[in-house]
């Protein structure tokens, strides 16, 4: 008799967790700690700080930490390491980046090592939303006009650069392309064709790569969308999902739905699967949960379920029918906003409604009441 051989196919993601890259305030250092604190058990073993207003990130990441600023993320970076979370820093070097001086590549990594010595041993270098052409005229001629090329040479050049003695170190990247998603190019400029393919000829192998799906905030992510973008890059695939995440155009917009519209199967795919989380920290917590119940148990993870078990635990039995009604406003003021129509409500709907404003007036002086308000005062315009 023959035996056929049975090949395991991945349940859950590697990675799985938060990417802290949105525009806005900074979360606090208190909220990190505690949502470490909250996602940890439910399987969160993956935190990427790149908040793209910390200057130290992005606008001057060439500049140290100051003393006080380092030692408060020297005690985040601790509390991530004993909930078992792997703290990633993500540099943003693109904006007017010379990929052919070799100051920035030294910068990066004196930089980088005094992570490591804290502890640190995964870096992410990020390109997004920055201009789809080199802007150098040296960078142009070395890398032949391919900016897909230059990013890759440049974590090739990081690697090769990086103290001997960091064999553990893992470096992620996120490719100025990210999604095909029309919005990108009339940003930041048309990209290059077959850009992937170009940047996975340069790239080291197993650089991870960062991807937002079919568009740059994804209604809908199937295996399909994600098999076709690895068989292009032929480098592990991590999805930075702009899920629940309500930053620039969106920040008038409340996400706090469960997820929706993730294929159960992506971890075949997908190496990681990481949230770009909502500004509001008391708020986040909600959508987040359900975005954990699904990277941990895909297969099982059932929506509503998730989404009532939150609301349950955090504000009790009695209170779901108010957040059903504040989930159900957001939704029609989204979808208002679309249609650029005004809101209109349905006799039943003003009932929820009210019921619902009169919830959030009992407990107007919660740290998650304050940060409706500005949904609240629509609500309440919406009934006039």
């Amino acid at each position: 008799m023959t035996q056929k051989k049975v090949m395991s196919v991945a349940k859950t993601f590697a990675r799985r967790g938060l990417v802290e890259g949105f525009f806005g305030p900074l979360w606090s250092m208190a909220h990190r700690s505690a949502l470490f604190a909250f996602a940890a058990p439910r399987g969160m073993n993956t935190y990427v700080y790149a908040p793209k207003d910390d200057p130290y990130h992005r606008e001057r990441w060439t500049t140290p930490y100051p003393a006080q600023k380092w030692r408060a993320l020297s005690r985040l970076i601790r509390q991530a390491q004993a909930q078992r979370i792997d703290f990633v820093y993500g540099f943003h070097p693109g904006k007017g980046l010379c990929f052919s001086a070799t100051q920035p590549i030294q910068i990066l990594l004196s930089k980088a090592e005094r992570f490591y010595d804290a502890g640190v041993r995964t870096f992410a270098v990020l390109f997004d939303d920055i201009p789809s052409h080199l802007e150098h005229a040296i960078d142009r001629k070395r890398f032949a006009h391919s900016l897909a090329r230059a990013e890759g040479t440049w974590l090739a050049e990081i690697q090769a650069r990086q103290p001997p003695s960091w064999r553990d170190v893992e470096w992620w990247i996120c490719p100025s392309y990210y999604t095909p998603d029309p919005a990108l190019a009339r940003a930041f400029g048309r990209f290059e064709p077959e850009f992937l393919q170009s940047l996975a000829r340069h790239l080291p192998s197993r650089v991870p790569c960062f991807w937002t799906g079919p568009f740059v905030v994804s209604k809908r992510i199937t295996l399909a969308h994600v098999r076709k973008v690895a068989n292009e890059l032929k480098h592990p695939l991590i999805l930075w999902d702009n899920y629940p995440v309500n930053d620039l155009s969106m920040s008038d917009e409340l996400h706090i739905g469960p997820l929706q519209g993730r294929d159960p199967r992506l971890p075949e795919v997908v190496f990681g699967y990481l949230n770009n989380p909502l500004l509001q920290e008391a708020l986040s917590f909600i959508p987040l949960a359900t975005c954990f119940d699904y990277a941990l148990k895909p297969e099982e993870y059932a929506a509503e379920s998730s989404w009532q078990n939150i609301i349950r635990q955090r504000f009790g039995l009695k209170a779901v029918p108010q957040w059903q009604a504040i989930r159900a406003f957001s939704t029609v003021h989204q979808r208002a906003k679309q249609t650029q129509r005004p809101i209109h409500l349905s006799p039943k709907e003003r009932l929820h409604v009210t019921a619902a404003v009169n919830y959030i007036r009992e407990n107007r002086h919660k740290d998650w009441a304050r940060e409706l308000r500005p949904w609240h005062r629509l609500m309440i315009k919406a009934l006039q």
